[in-house]
């Protein structure tokens, strides 16, 4: 977990609570830590996700594989990362406990504990709130570390909302750098284009083409979409992540990307079972 960059009196606790910090939901919330609060050695990221419309503030490369596994389900309607806590609610769990509560070490103030992940599952009366916690397993054998962990779960259990611990170990290694991968192709604004329509007409030759090439490799399309369709060296790859990202185009996410691989390894999603294939895919 990362750790605060500067330190925390009443008064800068007053003046996050006054920013709306931990509050709102979607494109509106504003998480109490972001990633100028912490010291995280280049381990902290901002992330923007099409699902909340907004940057996500992940303070360690758990928080990051974990919310891109978020961001990817379409079970998952809202995520909000470093969620506030209830400060004299934590205080009387520690104190039931036994337990010292967590302070900043320079005021010697309690500060105000967060949850990593809260997030939503469904929508409307049907919309689920579970919460989680990440941790390096290595975490897991000290007591301070067991301490605080079990002051969030109770604090989630007083709730009625399901908590849960998260490690490295438990999280599908492939499946994350497949979609660190696609991630960052899920837009194409950043990419040089001679008209504003060039991806967008890219993305359709692609998948006009795609039925031609039943029996070849992909590294194989791809020369026919250059030598035929005008495609530039590397243009194709693009528009595979790119169609890949935005669940047009299904990938075995699973798997290490090979070039090499039949061409009917990729199956293109139907629009109007978009849906229904994409929820296959998460």
């Amino acid at each position: 977990m990362a750790k605060r960059r500067y330190g925390f009196d009443e008064d800068k606790i007053a003046r996050f609570l006054k920013e709306g910090r931990g509050q709102g939901h979607g494109k509106d919330y504003r998480p109490w830590l972001s990633v100028q609060d912490v010291s995280s050695l280049g381990r902290s990221s901002r992330i923007h996700s099409r699902k909340t419309g907004r940057e996500h503030h992940l303070l360690s490369d758990i928080e990051t594989a974990l919310f891109l596994l978020l961001d990817w389900s379409d079970a998952v309607t809202d995520i909000r990362e470093q969620f506030p806590l209830d400060r004299d609610e934590t205080r009387r769990i520690a104190a039931d406990m036994g337990v010292r509560h967590p302070i900043d070490t320079e005021s010697r103030t309690d500060i105000v504990m967060t949850t990593d992940f809260v997030i939503d599952l469904g929508a409307g009366n049907a919309g689920v709130l579970v919460a989680r916690s990440v941790k390096p397993a290595t975490e897991l054998d000290k007591e301070r570390t067991l301490e605080k962990q079990e002051i969030e779960r109770r604090y989630w259990k007083i709730r009625g909302v399901d908590w849960g611990l998260v490690t490295d170990l438990d999280l599908p290694a492939q499946r994350i750098k497949n979609l660190r991968w696609l991630h960052e192709m899920q837009s194409l604004q950043h990419m040089t284009a001679p008209q504003p329509s060039y991806w967008d007409e890219r993305c359709g030759k692609f998948l006009a083409c795609l039925p031609q090439a039943t029996g070849m490799s992909i590294k194989q399309f791809f020369r026919l979409l250059e030598s035929t369709q005008g495609f530039a060296i590397g243009e194709a790859l693009t528009v595979l992540r790119h169609l890949a990202a935005n669940k047009r185009i299904i990938i075995d996410l699973d798997a290490k990307f090979d070039m090499q691989m039949q061409v009917d390894s990729l199956e293109v999603v139907v629009p109007n079972t978009a849906a229904q294939q994409s929820r296959k895919s998460a």
